[in-house]
């Protein structure tokens, strides 16, 4: 038995290091959601056993949509390492290189990939927690208490993401200033807008342009789990 999963690893990554990258939006296992002048936003869907390895020249975003262990690898390395993630964590992703994902579980995994056209979105800059140049946090956790409102967010250059959760009547603000948002649903959704309501299932997403801005009131029962990442007010 030993012997067999050795072999078999070593079939994978020869497969792996094997495979030519295709573009995102032609590979059977990514479904387009939503694209602009700032973003394209894909769904992405492995069943037990199946991979995936794209080209991705931008920056990009990953949402999980549930929690899951996965393989992910970069162009040139072995598609052996295991990542663990839980149900709304985020991780920032560097482009210009291909990347692999590949599903060993005996359950499907989906996540949102949101690709970034700005090549100024990065976690690369100033950090003032050690006083000079570099990179950045890459991702945050989910929140852990099912019973409490929670707002984590992370800069990237001009933009910022959050990770929110809202009980029954919570509100999300809207910006400070003028900006664009994008949504991205991690359950499912039945949020009040100043003007109408925004109603989507998990794995899904949202574009609310600059001139729209407005709170998000969660009027259903149960917590509401999402991703919004603002844009400065020059997005459309």
């Amino acid at each position: 038995m030993k012997l067999y999963f050795l072999l078999a690893l070593l079939l994978c990554t020869l497969l792996a290091a094997a495979q030519i990258p295709g573009d995102m939006a032609s590979d059977p296992h990514y479904t387009l959601l939503l694209q602009n002048e700032q973003v394209r936003v894909f769904q992405v869907n492995l069943r037990p056993t199946e991979q995936s390895f794209v080209q991705h020249d931008h920056n990009f975003l990953m949402v999980m949509l549930q929690d899951c262990e996965v393989v992910i690898w970069r162009d040139g390395e072995s598609a052996i390492q295991n990542f663990l993630f839980q149900k709304g964590d985020v991780r920032f992703f560097l482009g210009g290189r291909a990347y692999g994902i590949r599903d060993d579980r005996t359950t499907s995994y989906r996540n949102i990939t949101v690709e970034f056209l700005d090549p100024k979105i990065t976690n690369w800059g100033y950090q003032w927690q050690t006083g000079a140049w570099g990179y950045g946090p890459s991702g945050g956790r989910a929140p852990t208490d099912p019973h409490a409102k929670y707002v984590n967010s992370m800069q990237l250059g001009e933009i910022t993401i959050s990770e929110v959760q809202l009980l029954q009547d919570d509100a999300f603000p809207g910006p400070d200033k003028p900006a664009a948002e994008l949504l991205v649903t991690v359950t499912d959704l039945d949020l009040k807008m100043e003007k109408g309501r925004l109603r989507k299932s998990s794995g899904e997403a949202a574009w609310i342009p600059a001139e729209a801005k407005t709170r998000l009131v969660n009027k259903d029962s149960d917590p509401a789990r999402f991703i919004v990442v603002q844009f400065p007010a020059t997005a459309p």
